[in-house]
């Protein structure tokens, strides 16, 4: 229970934040109330804004936002976020229908996956993204795991990383998930992929990976999943639920946008390295026919 609000909602990031923030408003403190002003006013600038940029418009601290989150039954700003970004855009794409003839379908599809995607980047943190970076060039070994429809992203971060020279390895399989993650030191991380954040293969490989002290970066459209909670680092997709079947709802293009962003920042990090491994690649590819 929170004591600046004793009857503190319940943890929902599909909650409306706005409409959480006005029942709560008479009972919050003053500091909490220009926070609150600001974001009734202006709630556009809190989605695309970064948690000191809306504590400088607010003339308060960052404590005081990442508090203001909470009370309204956020793990933190990110989730917050994530809540306002869905509650303010409402879905740019129609849902299919039995109805529908082949280019409509098509068409909704594209358009489920570009919302997917617009929603992912509005939310996302990039103080966490350069961090996961910087977890990964360092790590002595990197563990990327995924179960079910994951897998195939977790297969896609294994084959980036390896053009970047990072000692990576992926498992889909349960079995081999937790014999990799009994091998984990503090000096490696584990890269977990799950669009609901409640795989149970994943979270028991994460939970065994963590016990040997390895860092976990978690991949998942739910902040405030287990994973999430397990995770020293989350990067939050957005794809919303929709009638599409299967996988094609934008969370796999979501996850491996992201996967592309991080390969993108840590070829930066070290440009001529990369570009070295890269060639040597190429060039055994090349001599094999397989390129």
């Amino acid at each position: 229970m929170d004591k600046d609000n004793p009857a503190s909602p319940p943890r929902d990031a599909q909650a409306g934040a706005l409409i959480r923030l006005r029942g709560l408003y008479p009972s919050l403190k003053t500091a909490l109330q220009k926070v609150a002003d600001v974001i009734l006013r202006q709630p556009e600038m809190a989605i695309y804004a970064s948690v000191n940029e809306v504590a400088a418009a607010c003339g308060v601290s960052e404590a005081t936002v990442m508090r203001f989150c909470r009370i309204l039954g956020f793990r933190g700003f990110q989730d917050f976020k994530i809540s306002l970004a869905r509650e303010l855009v409402p879905p740019p794409h129609e849902e299919v229908t039995d109805g529908d003839d082949p280019a409509n379908i098509v068409r909704k599809v594209f358009q489920a996956k570009r919302a997917a995607l617009q929603d992912t980047l509005e939310v996302m943190e990039m103080g966490r993204m350069e961090a996961a970076c910087r977890l990964l060039l360092n790590a002595r070994q990197v563990v990327v795991v995924g179960a079910g429809g994951s897998g195939t992203a977790a297969t896609y971060a294994g084959a980036r990383f390896l053009l970047l020279g990072l000692n990576a390895r992926v498992y889909t399989d349960f079995h081999f998930m937790l014999m990799a993650a009994a091998l984990l030191t503090r000096e490696d991380v584990a890269l977990a992929v799950s669009k609901s954040g409640a795989a149970r293969e994943t979270l028991e490989t994460v939970r065994a990976a963590r016990e040997n002290g390895a860092r976990i970066i978690g991949i998942t459209n739910n902040p405030l999943s287990p994973l999430a909670r397990e995770s020293d680092l989350v990067l939050a997709t957005a794809a919303r639920n929709t009638t599409l079947p299967g996988e094609i709802d934008g969370s796999l293009i979501c996850q491996i946008s992201i996967l592309d962003a991080l390969f993108s920042l840590m070829f930066q990090t070290r440009p001529e390295q990369s570009r070295e491994i890269m060639a040597r690649i190429e060039q055994v590819m090349g001599k094999t026919g397989a390129a």
